[in-house]
């Protein structure tokens, strides 16, 4: 186990910068969760600390002791990336074995315990049957369980895991997602794991880092990146649908959308009161909807804040994503498939007032 500190990293690629200023702490025996959009930085920042990558700027701790000049064998990391780079001369066996009987290691485990661990590791997996096998008899699943069995066979001071699960199946990654996060429980190791995927940092992730072309936007837990986004872009990112934006304008007691006889949106007591406090009153503003705090209402309900014509129905089993062309645009709303209103017919949406986000128009951050 141990605690794993980025501070200030910087790489670039040329005239591209693929890191600026990239700064968190891994929290000794923590699961955290690197997420962002492909080519945000998550592979590169993994590669640093592995050792495969050096920065331009910052350094790498483990344990408050700077690894950034160790050769990667010394850093006790083990790391299992999103391309196999499986032995193809090897079987799976000996690819599962090999970390295991690198000299460093080999005088550590008798010939039965790294036997005993990899067929542990391959039974976890499913790949039990696949162990006399080579890499060019396996799909593209198979070998992905392969290299991260590789990984796990081992027990360093941090695993790091670049989108490890990325091409299993649906079913079958959300059962690994499941094993992984049992997995790193039970043995205690701290971990970095990189994602894409929003819904697998949020089910999988301890603390979560939100990475955008090089930046850490926030970093908290789950629940704080969804409650309590610190701008626009996290807002947008976490949340499926993403949150509905608008550009309005703060009149008193109402944020106005289009023009007061078109949608004019009462605001609580509490943002008034903050609203106030950050001098936003008149002022133009963003203002955030998730599509779960909408309700879809008759045309004509005098509560409806805007109205216009259902013209997507996405049902999603109990639940169905709705969305509604109005004259501030398109708007996707989240509801129980029980009453869904008629498709290219007229609807009224309302908003959960108490819900709103707003946010800075001119540096996109949170009010409030």
């Amino acid at each position: 186990m141990a605690k794993l500190e980025l501070q200030n990293i910087t790489k670039r690629f040329g005239d591209i910068t693929a890191l600026d200023n990239v700064s968190f702490t891994i929290k000794d025996g923590e699961f955290f969760c690197l997420l962002g959009s492909s080519g945000a930085g998550k592979s590169t920042t993994i590669g640093i600390i592995a050792g495969i990558e050096k920065p331009e700027n910052g350094n790498i701790f483990i344990d408050a002791k700077s690894i950034l000049h160790d050769f990667p064998q010394n850093r006790n990391t083990a790391t299992a990336f999103e391309s196999y780079a499986l032995y193809p001369h090897f079987t799976v066996y000996q690819n599962l074995v090999f970390p295991l009987e690198a000299p460093m290691r080999k005088k550590k485990y008798s010939k039965e315990e790294r036997d005993k661990r990899v067929k542990d590791v391959a039974t976890m997996l499913g790949i039990e049957e696949l162990l006399l096998r080579y890499p060019r008899e396996l799909s593209g699943g198979q070998k992905q369980r392969v290299a991260l069995g590789r990984t796990l066979v081992r027990r360093p001071k941090a695993y790091l895991l670049d989108e490890p699960i990325a091409h299993l199946d649906a079913k079958l990654r959300h059962r690994m997602r499941a094993e992984l996060k049992k997995i790193q429980q039970e043995l205690g190791i701290t971990t970095l794991y990189s994602t894409p995927d929003q819904l697998e940092a949020l089910s999988m992730g301890d603390s979560i880092a939100v990475l955008n072309k090089g930046k850490i936007e926030q970093v908290g837990t789950g629940d704080e990146l969804y409650y309590k986004p610190l701008n626009i872009y996290v807002a947008q990112f976490i949340g499926d649908p993403p949150m509905n934006m608008f550009q309005a304008e703060i009149n008193g007691e109402y944020a106005v959308l289009e023009n007061e006889s078109v949608c004019r949106i009462p605001i609580t007591k509490k943002d008034q009161s903050v609203l106030n406090k950050k001098s936003n009153g008149g002022r133009e503003v963003c203002i955030g909807v998730r599509p779960r705090d909408i309700r879809v209402t008759a045309h004509n309900d005098e509560k409806a804040h805007v109205r216009g014509e259902v013209i997507l129905l996405d049902t999603l089993g109990q639940v169905s994503i709705i969305t509604i062309k109005t004259v501030v645009g398109q708007i996707k709303a989240k509801i129980s498939s029980d009453h869904l209103p008629e498709l290219h017919g007229p609807a009224g949406l309302e908003f959960v007032e108490d819900r709103l986000y707003f946010f800075d128009k001119n540096t996109t951050k949170r009010i409030g």
